[in-house]
């Protein structure tokens, strides 16, 4: 299947879609699909009134109450994406007009606000099911790019999952990991793993600050990469090194990087902070963006991704 090919079912899927089944406390994550039906629409922009007809536009209420619960949701929705663009500021690829009902696509974008698009649309794997390979893989890379900017200039990263710096089956790149930090490894834990499992899930990126010396005390960053919205299902995949390897006087860091916009200014929290565990580091959206690197991203197949998409236009009602 071609690349042209592959879109055109994205684009498939996403008109067959009218409206998303999403809980409905889960405002984010209509209002990254409104976010995406701005980007597809013909007019570059949707309104309060035209997300109620996608969302509800053949619906026959029972109640004025019932109605009214629609109306709330698309209220709750504009507002988080109001909140976003003083969030995100002149990264964030979209404007509003006067009163705020009106979502529009900035006109020439530059290669941060297509960098925004980009980890939009990598949160919306049911949509761009075709381009799953691609803007996964390529998530990673992005990931550990934030991650070597974030830490010091010292600090040494590592793939382990995708592209993985160690070579030979799980067992192996386990024990190549350990010898790289210097630890001991569980031998009862590791022969647990199979001989044939190739790439052992769970951690996709490793990260440590080194000494000077050969003590094993170390701090050490065990991170996971997840697109799909079940992301807080993935959390415990990292924290079963510690069966495999014996960390010396210090747990490692877990964490969780997601394409996913959570953080709450308001609150200086995250959104649905119920689903995120104790002692993790979360990269969500925002904090991508700040580690965002102009130098690598123009050159990945998910930047040719979300120039298709500027590039189509579709009536959203």
């Amino acid at each position: 299947m071609t690349f042209d090919e592959k879109f055109k079912e994205c684009v498939q899927y996403f008109q067959n879609h009218s409206s998303p089944t999403y809980v409905r406390n889960d405002v984010y994550l209509f209002s990254d699909f409104v976010e995406l039906s701005t980007v597809f629409s013909k007019d570059g922009e949707v309104s309060f009134g035209d997300i109620q007809d996608r969302f509800f536009g053949t619906k026959e209420y029972n109640s004025a109450e019932e109605r009214d619960n629609d109306d709330s949701l698309v209220l709750n929705i504009f507002m988080l994406l109001q909140e976003r663009s003083y969030q995100y500021g002149d990264d964030y690829p979209f404007s509003y007009d006067n009163d705020r009902t009106v979502m529009k696509i900035k006109v020439g974008l530059n290669d941060k606000q297509k960098f925004y698009l980009y980890l939009l649309i990598s949160s919306k794997l049911n949509i761009f099911k075709a381009f799953k390979t691609e803007l996964t893989t390529e998530f990673e890379f992005v990931c550990k790019i934030a991650l070597e900017r974030y830490l010091p200039t010292d600090a040494v990263v590592k793939n382990f999952g995708r592209n993985s710096a160690y070579p030979g089956n799980a067992i192996g790149r386990i024990k190549g990991l350990a010898v790289d930090l210097n630890l001991t490894v569980d031998e009862y834990e590791l022969s647990q793993v199979s001989e044939r499992n190739n790439q052992e899930r769970g951690l996709d990126i490793v990260g440590w600050i080194p000494f000077q010396d050969d003590c094993m005390n170390l701090l050490v960053f065990l991170a996971q990469c997840a697109c799909g919205k079940d992301f807080e299902s993935k959390q415990h995949d990292t924290r079963r090194f510690k069966n495999y390897l014996n960390f010396y006087k210090s747990n490692p860091i877990h964490i969780m990087f997601i394409p996913y916009s959570l953080i709450n200014s308001r609150e200086k929290k995250f959104y649905h902070s119920d689903l995120i565990e104790k002692d993790y580091l979360v990269f969500e959206r925002k904090r991508i963006m700040d580690f965002y690197d102009p130098l690598n991203f123009n050159t990945l197949d998910s930047f040719k991704v979300v120039e298709l998409c500027l590039k189509y236009k579709e009536s959203i009602v």
